[in-house]
C-alpha cells in the first residue's frame, strides 16, 4: 500500500509537469502602429502626421504634393543638380546625366534630405535639400554649415560623405527598431527596420501581446496587465530618458535600450566642454534639447518630465495657450504677466518669449529648453545669446543689462552662481591654470550642477596634482550623479598612477554601466595578474562592457580609434596601428589617427611609416599643433635638429598653452640662444605648473648660467604650489649649500 502510493505520487507529479510545459508563453513582438489604430483611433490621427510619424518617409503621392518644383539647378562640388517631383517617382540628376532616385525623404520640420540607396547599400543624403521653414531649394551641406562667434571657420563635407550617411549617423532616431547590418569585411550594410519614423511601439514598447489579451479580454472589461508601458507609470527620470536617446548629443554605449530603462545604462552624454555650447550651458549649435532640459529648474526642482509639454508623439500640448504651461508653479507670473514682461505695448507675451528664445543654427530652429531668463551680462562675459538682442536685433547686449538691472534690481546678486560657473568654464577653455583652485572647489562641491561639474571635469588638465586626483577619487565612487562619476573615473590615470586604481577598481561595480565602461577604460592596460582577486570578476564583466560599446560602430571611424588608443596602453602596436589605419580610412580629413598611428609605428621601430604618417597630418586643411609636435619629436630623435626646430615652433605657434612643445623646444635651442630656452621654460611651466620636471630643467639651466638665486626662487615657488620631486629636493640642497 504504501509503495502503490509513492508510484501514484510520481505519476502525478509527472502529469503536473508535462500540463506546465503545455502552457503557451507568448512573446512580446512588434505589431506596427497600424496595430493601434482600431481601439486607438484618436491618438492614431494625431500621431501619424506629426514630425515623430514622418521623420522618415517613403516616397509618395503625399509627399510629391507637399514639395514645391526646383526652380534652377543648384550647384554642388562643381556640378549642377536638379530635383524632379512626380507623384510616383522623385529623383535627382546631375548636368552630367546621372540620376539618383529618391527613395526616402527625412525631416520635415525644418528642412526635407532626400535619400538615395548606394549599391553598397549606404543610403546618402543627396546634394539639394528643401528648405521648409524659407520655402527654399538649397545646396544640402552649405546650408548646414555652423557660423560660430569666435572667428571659427566651418567647412562644408562633401555630400558623398560618411556623415551624411544615413545607416551611419541617423538611422536610430529616423526609423523604428532598425538594425544597421554594417559588413566591416565588404564596407556595406544592409540595413532593416520595422517602420520608417518614430513608432507607437518606440515608446510604448512591443504591442502584440497588448493586442493579443485586450482582443480576449470581454467586452467592457479590459484585462488587469494591459502589456504595454504605460507612461502615467513611469518615473520622471524614465519619461526623460525615453526621450534623451534621440534628443541628447550622446554617445551610445549599447544598442539595447528600451523605454523604462536608465538613459545611463545605454548613453554618455556630450557637455560644455565642447564648442556647440556657449560656457554658460546655452546653444550655440544643435545639442538636441536635453542638455537645457536638465539644465532647467523645472527638471531639477520641479520635477517635470518632457510630457508635461509634449505628448509622447512631440507635440506641443499648450500650443493655443501657451502660458498655461508655466501653471501651476508660476500663477502669479502669468497673473501679472504684463509687469512681469516689462512690455506694455507688445512684443513679448508669452513666457516662452525670453524663457525658451529660438534661434536658427546650421538651418535647425531650436528654443532653450533650460529655461532661464535672458542674462545680457552673460552674453557680454562669454558670447552667448540672450532673448533680448535675439529680439531687438539692433541693440546692444549693454543696452539689454541697463534695462534688465533697472527692471530686477538684484539681478546681479540673483545670477552670480551663472557667472561663476560659466567663466569656469571658459577659463578652462582658454588654458587659464589659475582658476584651477576655484574649479577643484566647484566640482567637490556637492551642490554643484552635474552637467557643469562633468564639463569642468572633462576640460582638466592631465596632472599629477595630489588634490586633484584626491578629489577625483571622491568624485568617482561618491558623486550623487553617474554623469559626474563616469567623467571622474575617465580623468584618472590606473596606467600611471597605483594610487588611482582602488578606486577604479570599485567603480567597476557601480549600479550604472557608463561608471562600468568608463573605469574599465582606464583599467585596460593594467595586467589582470595585477588586479586583486576579489576584483577579477568586476574587472572581466567591465572589460566585456567596454569592448562591447568600443565595438559598437565600426562604420565609424571613432570606434577604431579608441579602441586602438586602449591597444596602445596594452602595447599591442601592430593590432594598435591596424585600428588607426582603419579610422583614417573611415574619415581621413582628421588629424588623430594619422598621429597616434604613427606612435605605433614608431613602437615598432616603422620609422618611415610614422613619418609619412605625421608628414600627411601636418598637410591637412585643419591645422594640427600635435601633428607638428610629434614630427618634431621625430625628427629631433633622429638628429635632424633644423627640421625639429621647425616643427616644434609650428606646434607651439598654433597652440602656446601646450607645455610639453615648450619644453621640448628650449631643450633644442638651448646651445645656440639660453634666453629663449628660459621664456620657453617659464612658458611650460605656466602652461603646466604641476609638472616638476619643467622646473627641474629650468633651475638646472639657471645653475649653468650661474643665476642660483633665480634656480632657488623658481624652486620655492614649486613648492609653495605643492610640486616636488627627489631632483627638486636634491638641487634645492645644493643650492643652499
Amino acid at each position: 500500500m504504501q509503495k502503490q502510493s509513492s508510484i501514484f505520487l510520481i505519476a502525478a507529479a509527472g502529469l503536473t509537469l508535462l500540463f506546465g510545459c503545455s502552457e503557451t508563453v507568448h512573446k512580446r513582438e512588434y505589431s506596427g502602429s497600424s496595430s493601434c489604430m482600431e481601439c486607438h483611433e484618436k491618438f492614431y490621427k494625431l500621431w501619424a502626421p506629426s514630425h515623430h510619424a514622418k521623420a522618415l518617409q517613403p516616397w509618395s503621392a503625399d509627399l510629391a504634393a507637399a514639395l514645391p518644383p526646383q526652380p534652377e539647378p543648384i550647384e554642388a562640388e562643381g556640378l549642377f543638380y536638379m530635383t524632379h517631383i512626380t507623384p510616383e517617382r522623385g529623383w535627382m540628376s546631375d548636368d552630367q546625366g546621372k540620376e539618383y532616385n529618391i527613395k526616402y525623404a527625412m525631416g520635415g520640420k525644418n528642412y526635407y534630405n532626400f535619400l538615395t540607396l548606394m549599391d553598397d547599400g549606404r543610403l546618402q543624403v543627396l546634394p539639394v535639400i528643401y528648405d521648409v521653414q524659407h520655402d527654399e531649394w538649397k545646396n544640402t551641406t552649405l546650408s548646414m554649415l555652423r557660423h560660430f562667434e569666435d572667428g571659427q571657420q566651418d567647412t562644408p563635407v562633401s555630400w558623398r560623405d560618411s556623415m551624411l550617411t544615413f545607416n551611419a549617423e541617423c538611422f536610430r532616431c529616423h526609423v523604428s527598431q532598425s538594425e544597421s547590418n554594417y559588413d566591416p569585411e565588404t564596407d556595406t550594410y544592409a540595413t532593416t527596420w520595422e517602420e520608417p519614423g518614430i513608432s507607437c511601439e518606440s515608446c510604448h514598447g512591443p504591442a502584440s501581446e497588448h493586442v493579443r489579451v485586450c482582443k480576449e479580454a470581454p467586452t467592457n472589461n479590459p484585462p488587469k496587465n494591459l502589456e504595454i508601458i504605460k507612461w502615467n507609470e513611469m518615473s520622471v527620470e524614465q519619461q526623460n530618458a525615453s526621450c534623451a536617446g534621440c534628443h541628447t548629443k550622446g554617445g551610445a554605449i549599447t544598442d539595447g535600450f528600451e523605454t523604462q530603462d536608465n538613459y545611463w545604462d545605454h548613453y554618455d552624454l556630450t557637455t560644455f566642454e565642447h564648442a556647440d555650447y556657449y560656457p554658460n550651458g546655452r546653444d550655440l549649435g544643435e545639442n538636441y534639447t536635453m542638455g537645457s532640459w536638465w539644465l532647467s529648474p523645472c527638471a531639477t526642482k520641479g520635477n517635470l518630465s518632457c510630457t508635461y509639454c509634449h505628448t509622447s508623439s512631440g507635440r506641443y500640448k499648450f500650443k493655443d495657450n501657451p502660458n498655461e504651461a508655466c501653471l501651476p508653479c508660476h500663477e502669479k507670473r502669468r497673473l501679472d504677466a504684463a509687469e512681469h514682461m516689462h512690455h506694455p505695448n507688445g512684443g513679448a507675451t508669452k513666457c516662452t518669449d525670453c524663457h525658451m528664445a529660438m534661434h536658427s543654427f546650421g538651418g535647425m530652429n531650436q528654443s532653450d529648453h533650460s529655461m532661464r531668463p535672458p542674462m545680457p551680462n552673460l552674453s557680454i562675459a562669454v558670447g552667448s545669446r540672450n532673448a533680448c538682442t535675439l529680439c531687438h536685433t539692433d541693440k546692444s547686449n549693454e543696452w539689454a543689462l541697463e534695462h534688465v538691472r533697472e527692471w530686477h534690481p538684484t539681478f546681479d546678486k540673483d545670477t552670480e552662481f551663472e557667472m561663476k560657473r560659466a567663466l569656469l568654464v571658459q577659463a578652462l577653455r582658454d588654458g587659464d591654470w589659475d582658476q584651477l583652485p576655484a574649479v577643484l572647489d566647484y566640482i567637490k562641491d556637492p551642490e554643484s550642477d552635474p552637467l557643469f561639474t562633468t564639463s569642468m571635469i572633462r576640460l582638466l588638465p592631465p596632472t599629477n596634482d595630489p588634490q586633484q586626483h584626491s578629489i577625483l577619487r571622491d568624485l568617482a565612487t561618491e558623486a550623487k550623479h553617474p554623469l559626474v562619476r563616469s567623467a571622474a573615473a575617465a580623468a584618472l590615470d590606473g596606467d600611471n598612477n597605483p594610487g588611482d586604481r582602488p578606486t577604479l577598481l570599485a567603480a567597476l561595480s557601480d549600479p550604472i554601466r557608463l561608471v562600468r565602461v568608463r573605469a574599465a577604460e582606464r583599467l585596460a592596460a593594467v595586467p589582470e595578474k595585477e588586479i586583486p582577486e576579489p576584483d577579477r570578476d568586476s574587472f572581466k564583466a567591465a572589460m566585456e562592457e567596454m569592448w562591447t560599446a568600443n565595438n559598437l560602430r565600426l562604420d565609424h571611424w571613432g570606434s577604431h580609434y579608441n579602441a586602438a588608443n586602449i591597444l596602445m596602453r596594452q602595447q599591442r602596436y601592430r593590432k594598435a596601428a591596424e585600428k588607426y589605419d582603419r579610422a583614417h580610412e573611415l574619415r581621413d580629413d582628421i588629424a588623430p589617427p594619422l598621429i597616434n598611428g604613427a606612435m605605433a609605428f614608431a613602437n615598432l621601430n616603422e620609422l618611415e611609416a610614422a613619418e609619412t604618417r605625421l608628414i600627411q597630418a601636418t598637410r591637412l586643411p585643419e591645422p594640427s599643433p600635435e601633428a607638428h609636435f610629434n614630427l618634431g619629436l621625430l625628427y629631433a630623435e633622429q638628429g635632424k635638429t633644423d627640421q625639429a626646430e621647425t616643427h616644434l615652433r609650428k606646434a607651439f605657434e598654433l597652440q602656446p598653452q601646450n607645455a610639453q612643445a615648450a619644453y621640448n623646444l628650449a631643450i633644442l635651442v638651448s646651445n645656440k640662444n639660453m634666453p629663449e630656452t628660459f621664456r620657453l621654460l617659464r612658458a611650460a611651466i605656466e602652461a603646466d605648473p604641476y609638472n616638476p620636471r619643467h622646473v627641474e630643467t629650468l633651475a638646472y639651466y639657471y645653475m649653468q648660467t650661474r643665476q642660483p638665486d633665480l634656480a632657488k626662487k623658481i624652486i620655492e615657488q614649486a613648492f609653495e604650489r605643492g610640486v616636488t620631486s627627489p631632483g627638486l629636493q636634491s638641487m634645492y640642497g645644493q643650492i643652499g649649500q
